[in-house]
């Protein structure tokens, strides 16, 4: 199962060092994860691109809560998806070496993880041209769709499952 992942945080910083601000992942299925974090981070830590487009988009609320609520909550949500025997779950990124390191340090430092997830992350990788240029199609389509929404993390998320349904359409499975 395809469980696609983005995160947004607090900048890119070159010494590495960033907060996790939001988390979206949207399964293959399509099934839902949203969560914003209340005590990782603080706005004095983002960069200007951050606070000009990633925090008017976060919606507070009931998505709103702590880094350990979010651990066990994620845990829980994942181990929900239905998947066949003996299939694994993969979180899939078109960053994963900056979403996957925020996933690894939550399940890890709580305790978490969930039972079925592969605990290496996938990315979007495709495999010839014609994949590619039918990903990059749907996905300029659906930031055409749904402009302003761009670095939403549950957003991405729908526009990367979307991307890669049209992607995969012909076969491609994996």
């Amino acid at each position: 199962m395809q469980i696609f992942l983005d995160t947004e945080f607090t900048s890119l910083a070159k010494d590495g060092y960033a907060c996790l601000i939001s988390i979206g992942l949207v399964a293959h299925n399509g099934e839902e994860f949203y969560a914003e974090l209340s005590d990782t981070w603080n706005r004095s830590l983002c960069s200007q691109f951050v606070i000009e487009t990633v925090l008017p988009l976060l919606q507070g609320g009931e998505y709103l809560m702590t880094e350990d609520k979010l651990a066990f909550r994620l845990r829980d949500w994942i181990d929900s998806i239905e998947v066949p025997e003996g299939e694994e779950i993969i979180l899939r990124s078109d960053a994963p070496g900056v979403d996957w390191p925020f996933v690894e340090q939550l399940f890890t430092f709580y305790g978490a993880w969930p039972k079925k997830l592969r605990r290496t992350p996938g990315s979007i990788n495709l495999p010839t041209a014609a994949h590619n240029y039918r990903f990059e199609e749907a996905l300029a389509a659906y930031w055409r769709e749904n402009a302003g929404k761009q670095h939403h993390a549950l957003e991405d998320c729908r526009a990367l499952r979307l991307a890669w349904k049209a992607a995969i359409k012909r076969g491609i499975s994996k």
